[in-house]
């Protein structure tokens, strides 16, 4: 079946913070979404841009000044017709990657929408922080420590105006509180972040 073989393909992408758990908790959590607000979706196409929304950053398909939304939305066609996905659903597929980051506003079809919030989640709370803290000096998102706890201060202010649906909005509440309990507690510890 074509979930097998999708799980299999994208499961060699490793990596902290936007690797294959990641995938499979955008998979989850906008799935989770639907069903709390009895919203109908195409599951196939979740699963589908979820396995796959982030490969556009991974070798051997990350391209040196390309966003990796279009990178990974032009190789899904080839990999999704190669493990017999649903041709008819690809466009499908193709709409949720190119707009599933939180800074780009989501199409106005309602898969788009859930991933969309579920991704911008998966970078806020505990599971945000971590993923933060996973990659620092491993990314230039985050070359030191300093930068990592600056993005995390910044994603605590900026995010939870990117989240649209009624339960998502729940949840960031949560996860705002984590970061903020987080962040104050790091303040305290380090003088105000001075002694980071």
């Amino acid at each position: 079946m074509w979930r097998d073989e999708l799980i299999k393909f994208a499961a060699a992408f490793k990596h902290p913070a936007w690797g294959f758990s990641h995938f499979k908790r955008v998979n989850n959590l906008t799935l989770d979404l639907a069903k709390s607000q009895q919203i109908k979706i195409d599951e196939d196409a979740i699963f589908a841009a979820a396995y796959l929304h982030d490969i556009g950053a991974f070798h051997p398909y990350k391209k040196k000044g390309r966003n990796h939304s279009e990178v990974a939305m032009e190789q899904c066609d080839d990999i999704l017709q190669r493990i017999g996905f649903p041709s008819e659903k690809i466009f499908k597929v193709k709409d949720i990657i190119r707009t599933h980051m939180f800074n780009i506003n989501p199409s106005e079809n309602v898969e788009s929408i859930l991933f969309h919030d579920a991704d911008t989640l998966d970078f806020m709370g505990t599971i945000g922080i971590t993923r933060l803290l996973a990659i620092v000096g491993k990314e230039d998102w985050t070359p030191d420590l300093k930068s990592a706890i600056k993005l995390i201060q910044k994603f605590y202010d900026d995010l939870p105006s990117k989240i649209i649906t009624t339960e998502a909005k729940k949840i960031c509440e949560k996860r705002k509180s984590e970061m903020e309990y987080f962040l104050k507690d790091l303040s305290q510890q380090t003088d105000n972040f001075n002694l980071l």
